[in-house]
């Protein structure tokens, strides 16, 4: 039996399915990275409003910026090991006799490709907290 198919077809399918390989795994890694950012967004942004809401507990004005420093000691604590990285850090506005501010900026670390990361920029974590505070009449 003679074969009359052609020669230069010959693995011309390993190149279609390296580049299909290539773009399944890039959406893949894509996907893993949007769920890390949202569980650390969720994560950090409750860690800040807990902190806040400790500090707006004290009365006095005075009370509650030093009470900040306390607070952000256990806002690095309950982040664990990512606290202890760096990647999250408080900016307080305590002076206010009505409102304790802080403001959370957070850098999550990334999987994906630098150039791929910084098209999607989800890794960047930028909010303003703000608790009132009540008086008893």
């Amino acid at each position: 039996m003679i074969d009359h198919r052609g020669g230069t077809d010959r693995g011309a399918g390993l190149v279609g399915t390296s580049a299909g390989f290539l773009v399944f795994l890039l959406l893949m890694l894509t996907s893993v990275q949007i769920l890390f950012n949202l569980y650390a967004n969720s994560m950090v942004t409750a860690a800040a409003h807990d902190a806040a809401r400790e500090v707006a507990g004290f009365d006095a004005a005075a009370d509650r910026c030093v009470a900040a420093t306390n607070a952000e000691v256990g806002f690095t604590e309950a982040l664990g090991d990512y606290g202890d990285g760096g990647y999250a850090s408080l900016t307080w506005t305590c002076t206010d006799p009505e409102v304790v501010r802080v403001q959370v900026v957070a850098n999550h670390p990334t999987i994906l490709p630098p150039r791929m990361a910084g098209l999607i920029s989800l890794g960047h974590l930028d909010r303003t907290i703000t608790i009132r505070i009540e008086e008893f009449q």
